[in-house]
């Protein structure tokens, strides 16, 4: 059995026992089949079995996880209401004629999705960034933020304000098919933004988050210059609508970098 702790709510500042707290919802990261083991690989590390997705428990106690656990819930059901993660799909193993548009045929589309309520998806976001920033876990490594911005993320989560729109936004690719479940932890990438609109072509730092079919691209700035407005309904919360853009799961970064990590996992010296 393992000895609780006590110490100071990360999200909340107040003394107390501290909670067990996932840092993805666990109804984002279930094995195939109900009761199965969870297989660990990456890290450069041997392919381990887990028995439970990624938590940490000393980041929140329990009036700090059970905001989380409200955010989750939202979250969960806004993200499953407009078929934005597989779960929310049914038996269906595919987008179908949801593409409303088609721009590099077949693999590539675009959805326009009206009625998303952008708060309890950009606070969802936000507090998976701050997560992943506070926590400890070897997984989360890669995510490194600014102590003040650390704060500002936490204080945001927990009053479910917006904040600016340039402070951390971010934007959507969905799998348009239906791939191996998993789960994989974020990482830290360079994004290249094309010219769009006399808007001149730029880079940008992101954190990658993966779950259930859906990929966030958080940017990883707390300000810029204009160009996040310049995005508009790309950026979640930038407009009354979202833009999403679509890939197969068989043409995707994501089934070619889980095979490159399967297979660097089981065979790690070649």
């Amino acid at each position: 059995m393992k000895a609780e702790r006590f110490g100071v709510c990360r999200l909340t500042g107040r003394r107390g026992k501290f909670a067990k707290s996932h840092l993805i919802p666990r109804a984002f990261t279930k094995p195939t089949e109900p009761g199965a083991p969870l297989l660990q690989a990456g890290g450069g590390r041997p392919i381990i079995i887990r028995r439970d997705s990624w938590y940490d428990r000393g980041i929140v106690t329990q009036d700090g996880e059970d905001i989380l656990g409200r955010i989750d819930d939202a979250a969960i059901k806004e993200l499953r209401r407009h078929r934005l993660v597989w779960s929310g799909w049914g038996a269906a193993g595919t987008l179908d004629d949801e593409h409303h548009q088609l721009i590099i045929p077949p693999a590539h589309g675009l959805r326009r999705l009206c009625g998303v309520n952008m708060g309890v998806l950009r606070t969802f976001f936000l507090s998976l960034l701050w997560r992943a920033a506070v926590t400890s876990r070897f997984e989360f490594a890669e995510v490194m933020l600014p102590e003040a911005d650390v704060l500002q993320l936490g204080e945001l989560v927990v009053s479910g304000e917006w904040g600016p729109v340039d402070f951390y936004p971010a934007t959507l690719i969905q799998l348009s098919t239906l791939g191996l479940i998993h789960n994989f932890p974020p990482i830290v990438e360079t994004k290249r933004i094309p010219a769009l609109e006399g808007t001149p072509a730029w880079a940008v730092d992101i954190v990658r988050f993966y779950l259930d079919g859906l990929i966030i691209h958080i940017h990883k700035h707390a300000s810029d210059d204009g160009q996040t407005i310049s995005l508009g309904p790309i950026i979640v919360g930038g407009a009354d609508e979202l833009l999403v853009t679509t890939v197969a799961y068989e043409q995707s970064f994501q089934a070619e970098n889980l095979a490159d990590v399967i297979a660097h996992s089981m065979f790690p010296d070649e």
